[in-house]
This record gives C-alpha cells, sequence and structure tokens, in this order.
C-alpha cells in the first residue's frame, strides 16, 4: 500500500513595497506657479444710527428728508368729549419712539413741511401728524390738533415724553422737542420762527 503524502499547507508570502526612488530622481520639478488669489467680496458699509433711523422712518412717512430730533419714548393720549364722564384725555394706544421730522417741500406751493411721527410699540397703528396752525405746551403735554379722519372737526392730541432727572441723557426732553414742535409748526404755515432753534437751517 503506497503510504499517502503529507499535506503541505502553502503559506502567502507578504508583498514587500520596495521604496521609490522617484524623488530621489534627477529629474527637474516644474517651479511652482502663483495661483490667483479670488477677489474680495464687497462689504456694505457700516451705517450710522441716524442712517438706519432716517431708513426705518421713510418707510412709514416715505416724504421724509432729515430727522430733527428724537424722545427715546411718548406716550399719545387724544382729548374726548363723552357725554357721561364730560371731557377728559384718553390714551390712544400709541406709544413708543418719537421723531420730529422735516419732508420734501409741498408739491402745490413749495412751503415746507414738517411731522410728529410716534412709531407705535403697543400695535400697528403708528401716529402720524403734520405740523401746522399753533401747538401749546402745558403741564408737560404738547397739545397738537389735527383734522379727524372723516374730515369734520378736529382731533386734539397730547403727546407725553419720558424724560429722566437733570444730569440724564433724558433730562429736558419734553420742554426741549415742545420748542422745536413749535418752531417747526410756524414755519409750515409759513410764520417767522422765534424759537431760535434753527430748524431746516
Amino acid at each position: 500500500m503506497t503510504p499517502k503524502k503529507p499535506k503541505t499547507h502553502q503559506r502567502h508570502q507578504s508583498a514587500h513595497l520596495q521604496p521609490s526612488d522617484q524623488y530621489d530622481s534627477d529629474v527637474p520639478l516644474p517651479p511652482p506657479q502663483d495661483v490667483p488669489l479670488p477677489p474680495p467680496q464687497d462689504v456694505p458699509p457700516q451705517r450710522t444710527n441716524a442712517e438706519l433711523n432716517l431708513s426705518v422712518l421713510q418707510r412709514h412717512l416715505p416724504s421724509t428728508t432729515s430727522i430733527i430730533s428724537i424722545a427715546p419714548y411718548a406716550v399719545v393720549y387724544i382729548f374726548t368729549s363723552n357725554p357721561q364722564n364730560g371731557p377728559a384725555w384718553e390714551k390712544s394706544g400709541i406709544e413708543g419712539t418719537l421723531f420730529i421730522c422735516q419732508q420734501t417741500l409741498a408739491p402745490m406751493d413749495s412751503t415746507e413741511r414738517y411731522s410728529v411721527v410716534v412709531l407705535n410699540r403697543k400695535g400697528l397703528n403708528d401716529f402720524i401728524c403734520p405740523l401746522s396752525g399753533d401747538v401749546d405746551y402745558e403741564a408737560g403735554y404738547i397739545i397738537l390738533r389735527s383734522t379727524s379722519e372723516e374730515g369734520e372737526g378736529e382731533n386734539i392730541w397730547g403727546l407725553w415724553i419720558f424724560e429722566e432727572e437733570e444730569g440724564s441723557s433724558t433730562a429736558g426732553l419734553r420742554e426741549v422737542n415742545a420748542r422745536i414742535i413749535q418752531e417747526c409748526a410756524a414755519r409750515a404755515s409759513g410764520n417767522v420762527s422765534s424759537y431760535g432753534y434753527g430748524v431746516g437751517t
């Protein structure tokens, strides 16, 4: 009987990587090329607070050309004559930042135009009142008059401007803005200003 041949196991020999000599070649490499940098993106210039305020105001009153004065916080009251309770001041539901602004000249006769605007923080209805005629300042309220929406009679408005004690940034804002509003109303009415604030000059 022929003896069986012993089984042999074939081992896989691992391949040994030979070091490459391509970096030792005498062939010169091409010179590096300057890759142009992408052009810088246009960065819009930062706008000042005055420019931002004017842009916001022009959305509500497009004819605005400049802002004369700003009060950070004001409340708008309306004078009502209730048959039961009699005449009284009531809150109109409008309060926020107050702007005194100059507008483009009137298209018909080129007279100066000014308005008081209060951007409402409590609702969608803002207060926009063109200035003309007399403006009163009584007991801390700036009294304005405007034609009613129905076109009959007039509305009487009272503006209360928040101010702090002397030495703060808002000290005296109430009286200062009252004087400016009075001057703007006088100029819009064609009267010679006597308040000396130099509005529109």
